[in-house]
């Protein structure tokens, strides 16, 4: 079963890091990289853009906070912790954990909602995106009908079916008719 998602795998210990990797190839996981220092995470995030990065609390070099301060909006991080540091971590940032006891089962269960998670964000994101898009366009129309209104007299309604109609025989959007009269106008 092959999951999309690319993961970098940062522990300190790399006996377990390599065991890891393993289980996650088999279960269909694109493993980029394994790395055992914060700096070496930092730049391999920098330089392949991971969807996730499967991490422990502590480099030799820098902890996870320190990591996670400089990539928080470049990847999603799932911990592996012991319980003191969990609850430590889950207050200060958006990192998911699970504690340092997991099952294969357990752990791919966490990848995979957070790949979901991921996929819902970047649906909303879209969304959201295609409504603000649509309000500039209509604020660009409204502003334009207003023009139409005060310069020739129209109605908002003969305003509307004006640029309407220049829009249909000039095969040009709405908006583009709108951002042509502003500009005219200016």
């Amino acid at each position: 079963m092959a999951h999309n998602g690319r993961i970098v795998i940062a522990l300190s210990n790399i006996e377990t890091a390599n065991k890891l990797k393993s289980l996650l190839t088999q279960e269909g996981y694109d493993i980029i990289s394994l790395c055992t220092s914060g700096n070496e995470l930092i730049r391999l995030v920098l330089q392949y853009s991971p969807d996730l990065v499967l991490v422990g609390y502590k480099f030799k070099d820098m902890s996870l906070l320190d990591v996670y301060e400089t990539l928080y909006d470049a990847t999603s991080f799932l911990a592996i912790v012991n319980e003191p540091y969990r609850s430590y971590i889950e207050e200060d940032t958006d990192i998911y954990c699970i504690g340092t006891k997991i099952s294969n089962v357990l752990l791919t269960n966490a990848i995979d909602l957070i790949f979901q998670s991921k996929r819902r964000i970047k649906k909303l994101k879209d969304q959201v995106e295609k409504l603000e898009n649509t309000l500039e366009e209509r604020k660009l129309v409204e502003k334009a009908k207003g023009l139409l209104m005060q310069n020739s007299g129209l109605t908002e309604h003969e305003a509307f079916r004006y640029m309407q109609k220049i829009s249909m025989d000039s095969g040009k959007k709405m908006r583009d008719i709108a951002s042509l009269l502003l500009s005219e106008a200016e």
